[in-house]
């Protein structure tokens, strides 16, 4: 028996076989009737949503320019005034379309690497260094960066036209011009001084916003860094500077010299209305100290002279006691306590010579005592009957 080959008529081939059935597996399964008509009105209806709108993203906002005009359908040719923001946009396919522009601010960086050496980046476009004249005649070279941002779309396509020519017409070359208008007033050591650099940086950009924001643009900041001078104009501006220093170093010190004279002057004439003001307190404490005494001398005084007037006041007084009724017999009680003191004493009891106490005149007499004056007599009365008997 011979075998059969592959190749031979008589031999089965499975491969149109499958493909047969899988034909036929489509084919059952491929919709028909009402269920093919409501795929292919889907499909359409996703083909003219594609086509016929247009996806504006959030930092967008866009203007509608009519290439071929359609009645009832389109405006007329041309650019139309209406803003379109945020949102999906109906559109006629091949008749119109969307100039779409960015909200968010942008920047143009002036710098001395150049728009070669930068990797381009989404918001940032790099361009060459500003090179600028001051007023002294040096020239300078400035790294800028200007920010700024789109306002109205459909002046920004009026004026400077569509895409991105707005931004090299609108700031990349205003900016050069702008900036030598405004910087160029500077010397080169004012790009030094934070002050002035920020006052000129203002006002350049309030020269870019009067040309441009009338033509939908505004400029948010124009920044200045780092100026770049020849090395012999930097050596100058070096020799400059120290000059100007040591000039307001010497204007300062002459106003430090100026400051302490005064102070040293204020300091000496408030010495000397403080010795014043203590001379005057020391002559007030003594002009009160001299009326103090002089016043507790008075009333010493004073006092004095009422206690002596009431002293003579009181020796009158006993004075007077001792001339009246009763003063011999007070005499007596007196002499008897002067006699208490005696321990033996002989006199005559009896006879015209004898004791008697109550006689004044026969006692002195005894006692040999001389009799005095009556002046003399008063005078020892008002000392006392002690005192006028020792005598």
């Amino acid at each position: 028996m011979k075998p059969s080959s592959p190749l031979s008529p008589g031999s089965s081939n499975p491969g149109p076989s499958r493909l047969g059935g899988l034909g036929q597996g489509l084919a059952k399964l491929a919709p028909t009737g009402l269920s093919l008509l409501i795929l292919l009105v889907f499909v359409l209806l996703a083909i003219l949503y594609a086509a016929c709108t247009q996806y504006i993203k959030p930092d967008q906002f866009a203007v509608k320019q009519v290439d071929v005009p359609v009645p009832l359908f389109t405006g007329a040719a041309g650019i139309h005034s209406n803003i379109y923001n945020t949102g999906i946009q109906w559109r006629m396919p091949g008749c119109e379309k969307f100039l779409v522009f960015p909200k968010s601010v942008r920047a143009v960086t002036l710098h001395s690497k150049g728009r070669s050496d930068e990797t381009p980046e989404k918001f940032v476009r790099f361009e060459d260094a500003a090179h600028i004249q001051t007023s002294d005649g040096f020239f300078i070279n400035l790294d800028v960066s200007i920010l700024y941002r789109v306002i109205n779309p459909y002046e920004v396509v009026r004026e400077f036209g569509a895409g991105e020519l707005y931004e090299q017409n609108g700031i990349v070359f205003q900016a050069e011009p702008t900036l030598k208008a405004t910087m160029g007033t500077l010397h080169p050591e004012d790009f030094f001084n934070a002050s002035n650099r920020v006052a000129k940086q203002e006002e350049t950009r309030d020269k870019f916003n009067e040309f441009l924001i009338p033509r939908g643009l505004k400029v948010e900041h124009v920044l200045i860094r780092y100026p770049r001078y020849h090395e012999a104009v930097q050596a100058r501006i070096e020799a400059r500077n120290i000059q100007e220093q040591t000039k307001q170093k010497n204007m300062e010190e002459a106003k430090l010299a100026q400051a302490t004279g005064n102070l040293n002057e204020v300091l000496r004439q408030g010495e000397a209305n403080l010795s014043i003001k203590l001379m005057e307190g020391s002559n007030f404490v003594t002009r009160l100290t001299a009326e103090m005494d002089s016043y507790r001398r008075k009333k010493g005084s004073e006092a004095n002279r009422v206690i002596a007037l009431a002293d003579a006041e009181k020796q009158r007084m006993i004075n007077d006691a001792y001339q009246g009724a009763g003063s011999d017999r007070l005499v007596g009680l007196e002499w008897a306590k002067v006699l208490s003191g005696l321990d033996t004493i002989v006199l005559e009891s009896g006879g015209p010579n004898g004791f008697n106490p109550l006689n004044l005149e026969t006692l002195m007499k005894q006692l040999k005592v001389k009799a005095s004056s009556p002046s003399s007599r008063e005078e020892t009365v008002g000392q006392g009957p002690l005192k006028g008997a020792a005598q």
